[in-house]
């Protein structure tokens, strides 16, 4: 190889590497960041109107992996709301099934609707069966 090529490559290879360390940096100054800002659960909502689902009575066993696909991420493992969205603790604030299904289907305030192609009637019963064994 001639000296401009192996120039060239070492240009390049020093480029990335500066980039990952730069990068790198700003990502533990984000996170360091972000772990020192104080988070609360969001508070309750008015609650909307019940509806009734095309469904069996729920399964809890099956609920969970629904559960843990579509509701985890905002709600936390048990409905505790420890993740870094804070969903609302989800058996305090909607205690009523009706009501547990209004928000599922429609969503509320910052939850976003969950349509039939992303969870059945049956599958929200059983996240609702899953959720009622939360402590």
């Amino acid at each position: 190889m001639s000296k401009k090529s192996w120039l060239g490559l070492l240009i390049v290879l020093a480029g990335f590497l500066l980039g990952v360390v730069v990068a790198g940096g700003m990502y533990k100054i984000t996170a360091a960041e972000q772990a020192q800002t104080p988070h609360s659960p969001v508070g309750a909502l008015p609650a909307p109107a019940p509806i009734t689902l095309d469904a069996v009575a729920g399964d809890e066993i099956n609920g969970r992996k629904a559960y843990d696909h579509a509701c985890a991420g905002c709600h936390g493992d048990m409905g505790k709301s420890d993740t870094p969205l804070h969903g609302p603790l989800i058996n305090v604030y909607y205690p009523t099934d009706g009501v547990l299904a209004a928000i599922i289907r429609n969503g509320y305030g910052t939850m976003p609707a969950t349509d039939e192609r992303h969870l059945s009637d049956q599958e929200v019963a059983d996240v609702i069966a899953y959720i009622r064994t939360f402590p």
